[in-house]
């Protein structure tokens, strides 16, 4: 009788073992990525005819770098939260001071004109972030960056938009209060 207890118990921990271990491994954290977003856009005034006396504005708003969310495949990214987020934090807080900012999907780029979507550290993520910042500096348009907090929707109060370079050949429409 003695023995079938031993044999019992030990059948036992072998199976909670190794269904710890197992379940140790399906939970374990992915190793953190970073990226960025970029956005092409126009803004121009609600209600006015785009004119000389009312130019279009060629703006980008550049995110800082934040972690790449796990919840979203990276190719569904761009669709499912940074356009729903940007439209709510950035575009509707400009657009209720009376100015009209347009973007087509394509012009929301994850990580810039690179290839690569997400890098293995914040360091090297910034650093191609102030490459992008630098060679828009050369393309005509204004730049602001944005912060990316997809735990919290609160317009500008959580986007933070703010003009990071001023290109003296367009117009400023709307910044930021």
């Amino acid at each position: 009788m003695f023995t079938k207890v031993i044999s019992f118990l030990a059948t036992l921990l072998l199976c909670l073992s190794q269904l710890l271990v197992s379940r140790g491994a399906t939970t374990a954290p992915r190793d953190t990525t970073w990226f960025f977003v970029e956005v092409e856009t126009k803004v121009t005034r609600k209600g006015v005819e785009t004119s000389s006396e009312n130019p279009e504005e060629r703006r980008w708003y550049i995110s800082t770098v934040a972690v790449l969310p796990e919840d979203v495949p990276s190719y569904s990214l761009v669709k499912k939260k940074i356009i729903p987020y940007f439209n709510r934090n950035v575009m509707d807080p400009l657009e209720a001071r009376g100015f009209a900012l347009d973007y087509y999907d394509q012009d929301v780029k994850l990580s810039g004109e690179n290839s690569q979507v997400d890098y293995a550290t914040k360091e090297e993520a910034e650093e191609v972030r102030n490459k992008e910042i630098e060679y828009r500096k050369g393309q005509g348009g204004n730049i602001y960056s944005f912060e990316l907090d997809f735990s919290s929707s609160k317009g500008e109060e959580t986007s933070k938009p703010k003009l990071i370079y001023r290109d003296k050949e367009q117009p400023n429409y709307g910044g930021p209060k």
